[in-house]
This record gives C-alpha cells, structure tokens and sequence, in this order.
C-alpha cells in the first residue's frame, strides 16, 4: 500500500494505486471524499498534471493497531521548493478501505514553477468541489457534564504514553498553555502547514494563539488515534470547529498530528491541516 502510494507521486503509476481501491473505498482530500478509484484518480491527475512527476525527498512511516502513517515531502518536477503531504490509511493487507490525505496546499500557493514567469497564483492548486458540511454550535456551559474524549480514551496505549497525550490534548480541548513548557522536550521542534523544514517549538504555541485570534467558541474533537510502539509515536486526526470571527461563519478544520515521543515528552511534532480547502469550503 505504502509503495503503492509513493509510486503514484514518484512514477505517475495511476494503475498500481487504483488496483488497490474498492469502489467502497474512500480517499479524502481537500475536505471532499472519494469513492473508489474512479472518483479518485481526478484527484491524483489534478497534482501530476499541475506540479508534474516528483522525486521523493524524504518519507516516514508509523503502524497503528488498526491504520498506518505515511508523511512524504515531494520535489514536484515543476516546482522550486518540496510540498509535504501526509496519509492515514486503513487497509486489509490487499485493498485500501480508507484514507485521509492532508496536502500542505499553503506550501503550493506559496510556491514557484521553475524556469518560468508564470504567476505564482496559478501554483494554487485545483481544488474539487468540498463535501457539503454544517457545523454544530457546541456551547460546554449548556453541556457540563458532558464527556469530552481524550486519546487514552479511544486508543490503547502504554499509561506513561496516555498521560503525555492527554496531557498534549489539552493543550487544544482546554487551552491549556502551560503545557509548552513541561510536555516538550526543551530541543523540540515542529513543523507546521506551509513549512517542510523542523522549526522551534514556539511556531506551535504561535499558531494556537493565531487559531484563538481567527476562530471564537473552539471546540477540539477526535476522531482517531493510532500509536506505533516501535517507534514511540502517535498518529492522532482531529477537527477545531470555531466560528471564523471576520465572516461571522462556523467553520471546521480538519487536521493530522503525528507525535514523537521520548522518555514521556515530546520531541518532534508534525501539524498538517489544508488551508486553501477551508478557505474554499467555508468561502473564507
């Protein structure tokens, strides 16, 4: 699957991939779900054809007990600098039954065609049409008693490995900002949509003020978490849904964590979450 995968960005092996996809099979990206290998080629000829076939700069990939990590940062042929694009995927061993792919589109509209004068506005990539979506108003002192999940609560993992990613969650399910401080190792880095380089863990704390600034009434949700023992690492797909407060509009981005973690704190982060679909979905 994991070569599957790399060999259609690297080799443009539309086939390879699409043997592996049911028409059951769902492949979301841009905030727009695709059934089957008919709905999804669009999406993979949409990328090929805009950026051109890339070379694989670096991949990493993580196992859960149910979906598997991969993270790609791609030098597209046509373009100056890489875009990182990161899948969770659940599979049988034969047949992909799902995946989520987060790609780092502020990275591409802030990219550059080589060897041309083009504008830069057309790197922006060809968004389909987003799945239609409206978002609920959760207001917590109408709800107070209600159980708001955690990630021990909804993955089996080691205790020590609980507490650290519990307490990383409320970082963002209760702005608990002290955290910073003690969770992350003091060499920790992180990189963020729009960057494909590790940056000092402070750009973390960054964007969650910019998300407290853009977005009131925020409530944090889970909605999987895998954990790779071998390699001490978690894979956590959530959505922040907030009232975008310029345009008055509930909004819902969707975002992928993926953890690294050493002697219970935190040593390398990765936040990816597509800022060219949110804008579209939600007309921002």
């Amino acid at each position: 699957m994991i070569n599957a995968i790399i060999d259609l960005y690297t080799k443009a092996d539309i086939e390879g991939l699409s043997s592996k996809l049911l028409r059951s099979s769902r492949w979301q990206q841009h905030h727009f779900t695709a059934m089957g290998a008919l709905q999804a080629q669009p999406l993979w000829l949409s990328f090929l054809a805009q950026y051109g076939v890339s070379e694989c700069v670096s991949h990493t990939h993580s196992v859960g007990a149910e979906r598997e990590t991969l993270q790609l940062v791609l030098q597209p042929k046509k373009l100056k600098n890489p875009v990182r694009l990161t899948f969770v995927i659940k599979h049988n061993g034969t047949f992909i039954k799902s995946v989520k792919c987060v790609v780092d589109t502020l990275s591409l509209a802030n990219n550059e065609y080589v060897n041309t004068t083009v504008n830069n506005s057309s790197v922006i990539p060809k968004l389909p049409k987003s799945d239609p979506i409206i978002v609920s108003d959760l207001d917590n002192q109408l709800h107070p008693t209600t159980f708001h999940a955690t990630p021990s609560a909804i993955c089996e993992l080691p205790s020590h490995t609980a507490r650290t990613l519990d307490n990383w969650w409320q970082i963002w399910q209760t702005n608990n900002l002290a955290q910073f401080e003690t969770l992350y190792t003091p060499s920790a880095t992180a990189v963020l949509a729009g960057n494909t380089q590790p940056q000092p863990i402070s750009t973390l704390l960054d964007c969650h003020l910019d998300f407290t600034q853009s977005l009131s009434r925020r409530y944090a949700q889970l909605e999987t978490v895998e954990y790779d023992s071998t390699q001490n690492q978690a894979t956590l797909c959530w959505t922040l849904d907030g009232s975008f407060n310029v345009k008055n509009v509930r909004v819902r981005q969707q975002i992928i964590s993926v953890i690294s973690i050493s002697d219970n704190q935190i040593t390398h982060e990765v936040m990816q979450f597509d800022t060219l679909a949110l804008n579209q979905q939600f007309a921002l």
